[in-house]
């Protein structure tokens, strides 16, 4: 699989903005995905879809001028 291309059941590596890819039913779209979690299947295409790291971005608590123990 091309570098920064995820299947369902994958672990989320990088919190950010993927572009999703299903396989017949509705067009491409973006959504936000935190990492830690994992990559779900979608309900019509199930594993067949693929999510695409666009952008990168940090959570906020990660950013030194938001930490809470400041």
């Amino acid at each position: 699989m091309p570098e920064n291309v995820y299947s369902p059941g994958d672990s989320v590596p990088q919190s950010g903005v993927y572009r999703v890819v299903h396989r017949d039913h509705r067009d491409d779209h973006e959504a936000t995905l935190l990492d830690g979690g994992t990559f779900p299947p979608c309900t019509n295409c199930g594993d067949q879809v693929r999510f695409h790291l666009q952008r990168a971005a940090a959570r906020i608590h990660k950013d030194s001028d938001f930490e809470s123990d400041k």
